[in-house]
């Protein structure tokens, strides 16, 4: 029997049976942020609609609450966020007005509120008399550090001259007030830092020009990802002819700093828009649509499939102890989160059921030197690893001798004896009590460096935080706008991936 948690309501399971009972609903944690956080909320409100003191763990878990407090008699879906029986509303029990005690609260928040902007006037006014006391001439000489502290040099010169002459307790009686003074100084100087921002907000302004990235390549990996200005340069002077200039206020290289902070930092549009001169969001959008088919024509034979030769003579040793020389390529495949299709059929096939979300999928070959030798197109999230490696070309790709590394997943043994390939993955333990002791070595082998593909992966994402969040239909349809029948998606797969090869590699040779 369960009983209902709304104060006042004594149905219950057994006797009302007319009513119907409903739990509280749980937070969801493995369906991405935007899930959680609705889930969460929706959680919360549930429990300050039952507003009960005694409200715990055990007591949300064993009751429920009945059909009788919605409106339709049953609570609605979670993602119909704006349905009133999102969460209970009828016959609560408990008045939601609002109490003597919260006016009190809110009278007392707006009298500290008054006070708090008199005092913020207040040290405005003194910072505007510090600075005109600066400005004037035959002022004494005046230090201003980054954060707008002042001090006044010649006076603690001569403190410190007349603190040598002194006795030794004097000594410390001085330092210790000249310290006081100071730190009077700085806590009243506190705001003034945003009053000098302001006021010498030009100087700090950032053009993204190619003086801000010159000597600085902390900037450039920041903003960019690749390791070096020369490299930056050298990409850009590559792809910069083959491009037409999309607005008149930017430059060219101001262009191209702006699509690789998208796929960087994967800024919104709208942020851009306000960093780079304050131009429109469609001329963002379409500067980066541009941009990324000329970067995706020119960057993609960097992810190119090695000759037999160049691999012999790369090997790293941690594959040679224990394969020789004859892996060819470690395969793996990587989901990217997508918003939630409106299309039905859309949503069934891009539903991952691995992920527990929308995704597409993506298989991705790596070279034994850890370089990216192989992405394939994107497929919806709800494809096998086996139906999307045996139709993405990537088998086209192997010739005879060629030894393929992958996970158990990948159950594609004849496909690659097809091509006089050999497949390695780890053992199966399903149906045996133990492994053989030579299974147990050539798994913990192949473990040693199948792993080399998710750090290739994991450096994909972290360098290029697009692949990490949720993208938007718009990149999954291509572009008929520009003629394009290559989603978007695929082209920032490739140039990310371009990328991430002109960076050093991650396995090291030795």
């Amino acid at each position: 029997m369960v009983l209902c948690l709304i104060v006042g309501c004594h149905n219950r399971s057994k006797r009302d049976k007319d009513e119907k009972f409903f739990r509280v609903p749980a937070i969801i944690f493995n369906q991405g942020e935007e899930i959680e956080e609705r889930t969460r909320d929706r959680r919360e409100r549930w429990i300050s609609a039952i507003s009960r003191d005694d409200l715990t763990d055990k007591i949300l878990n064993s009751d429920r609450v009945c059909s009788r407090h919605f409106v339709s008699g049953c609570p609605a879906k979670s993602w119909n966020v704006y349905n009133i029986d999102w969460v209970p509303t009828l016959n609560l029990g408990h008045s939601k007005s609002p109490s003597v005690n919260v006016k009190a609260k809110e009278e007392r928040a707006g009298r500290a509120k008054a006070r708090r902007k008199r005092q913020i006037e207040q040290q405005f006014k003194e910072a505007e008399e510090k600075r005109k006391c600066i400005n004037e001439p035959g002022q004494p000489v005046h230090e201003i550090n980054f954060f707008g502290d002042v001090l006044e040099q010649n006076t603690l010169e001569h403190e410190m001259q007349e603190s040598t002459t002194d006795a030794p307790g004097a000594v410390v009686d001085d330092q210790c007030e000249s310290s006081h003074q100071k730190q009077f100084v700085e806590q009243s100087c506190q705001t003034d830092e945003f009053d000098y921002l302001f006021t010498c907000s030009h100087e700090f302004t950032q053009t993204f020009e190619e003086a801000e990235f010159q000597n600085d390549d902390e900037r450039v990996r920041f903003y960019t990802g690749l390791p070096s200005f020369d490299i930056l340069m050298t990409v850009f002077n590559f792809i910069s002819p083959y491009v037409a200039r999309r607005s008149a206020c930017l430059t060219k290289f101001q262009e191209f700093i702006m699509v690789l902070m998208k796929l960087r930092l994967n800024m919104p549009f709208k942020d851009l828009a306000y960093r780079f001169k304050n131009i429109s969001v469609s001329t963002v959008s379409r500067t980066f649509s541009v941009w990324m088919m000329a970067m995706d024509v020119r960057l993609s034979p960097l992810i190119s499939w090695p000759e037999r030769e160049a691999l012999w003579s790369t090997m790293p040793l941690c594959f040679q102890y224990s394969f020789g020389k004859k892996v060819t390529v470690i395969i793996d495949c990587f989901e990217v989160f997508i918003d939630r299709p409106s299309n039905l059929l859309a949503r069934a096939q891009t539903f991952s059921s691995y992920k527990h979300h929308n995704t597409i999928k993506v298989l991705i070959g790596i070279t034994p030197q850890g370089t990216i030798s192989f992405t394939s197109e994107a497929w919806g999230g709800r494809t096998s690893d086996k139906f999307l490696t045996e139709n993405c070309g990537f088998l086209e790709k192997l010739l005879p001798g060629d030894m393929v590394m992958a996970d158990r997943g990948f159950t594609i043994h004849d496909s690659v004896l097809f091509k006089q390939a050999q497949l390695v993955i780890p053992a199966f333990t399903k149906g045996k009590k133990q492994l053989e002791p030579t299974d147990v070595e050539k798994t913990r082998g192949i473990a040693n460096v199948r792993i080399h593909v998710e750090r290739v992966i994991g450096l994909l994402r972290r360098k290029y935080t697009i692949l990490g969040g949720s993208l938007p239909i718009d990149f999954l349809e291509s572009n008929p706008a520009t003629n394009s029948k290559v989603p978007m998606i695929d082209r920032i797969i490739r140039v990310c991936s371009a990328l991430v090869n002109l960076c050093p590699p991650i396995v090291p040779f030795e």
